[in-house]
């Protein structure tokens, strides 16, 4: 078993670097913008709703029997509950939250970085991840991929 079979960066490393920086420049370079408690209502409904899918997906995981682990070969292709409406609800989850803490801060290199932070996902962890999945599942995740959009 290889440590890493797909070769995709684990996107903790992006969560992290997300946080360094926006934490780092919201603090010693802040973008001043009126706090607003709608905007930060919103930043909390989107972190709550994304963390409410994210155990769907953990659960639909456990149900199939493989792992997010990326240290794990993926032994099934998952294609019900959240994986219906996207093939990475997980990333779709980090990065709104990621958008919801920035807003439920009034942090806009928060706001900002959320753009750097999915480039990276795709280009290092998913396309990664994508040509794993096609290695292993074949016919299957071909279908799977033309037929469910990579985001939402």
């Amino acid at each position: 078993m290889s440590h890493n079979p797909s070769g995709a960066i684990h996107p903790t490393v992006f969560l992290l670097l997300w946080t360094i920086a926006s934490f780092g420049l919201h603090y010693f370079w802040p973008i001043s913008i009126p706090e607003w408690s709608l905007l930060e209502l919103a930043g909390r409904i989107v972190m709550v709703l994304g963390g409410v899918i994210m155990v769907w997906t953990q659960i639909v995981f456990r149900r199939h029997g493989t792992s997010t682990d990326h240290s794990r070969p993926t032994t099934a292709l998952i294609t019900e509950g959240p994986f219906r409406y996207s093939r990475n609800p997980i990333y779709v989850v980090l990065t709104g939250i990621l958008t919801g803490l920035a807003m439920a801060y009034s942090n806009v290199w928060g706001l900002i970085l959320v753009i750097p932070f999915v480039i990276a996902l795709v280009r290092l962890t998913i396309l990664r991840e994508e040509a794993y999945l096609e290695k292993q599942f074949g016919g299957a995740y071909t279908h799977y991929r033309n037929s469910v959009r990579r985001w939402l």
